[in-house]
């Protein structure tokens, strides 16, 4: 439910919402791949370091769904 309502608060373009939306995703379960739209939500807030690290670790949780 954290992961989707932060999607919904992304598409809203209530960024930092969806960020801690996705924190508590990531709080719950560190090993959630998906919580990588975090990066998302922190490259349109203009935090590119920020989502890069993000991407890295969705990449090494989940190597095979890289794409």
């Amino acid at each position: 439910a954290y992961h989707n309502r932060g999607r919904s608060y992304d598409k809203l373009g209530q960024h930092q919402r969806a960020i801690e939306d996705y924190d508590k995703v990531i709080e719950l379960d560190p090993n959630d791949a998906e919580a990588n739209d975090r990066g998302s939500s922190y490259h349109r807030l203009g935090q590119n370091e920020r989502a890069i690290e993000d991407y890295d670790e969705a990449i090494k949780l989940d190597p095979d769904n890289a794409g």
